[in-house]
């Protein structure tokens, strides 16, 4: 169960830094790119080590039917 909390947590976060960071207009502008790999990388370092860090949710998906 650890496993599906911390997924479900690290792809919350990416995607709601995604969201808040390209929906955002006048937002980071050119830096969105870095703020989205900051946001993965907290993740990764953070669940990595529990879930295996699939936090893309097409990567999530694939590995689940698979």
């Amino acid at each position: 169960m650890k496993k599906y909390v911390a997924e479900f947590i690290g792809t919350f976060f990416l995607m709601a830094t995604i969201g808040n960071v390209v929906l955002n207009p006048g937002g980071a502008g050119d830096m969105a790119p870095l703020a989205i790999g900051a946001a993965l990388m907290v993740m990764v370092f953070a669940n990595g080590h529990l879930s295996g860090a699939h936090f893309n949710p097409a990567v999530t998906l694939a590995v689940w039917l698979r």
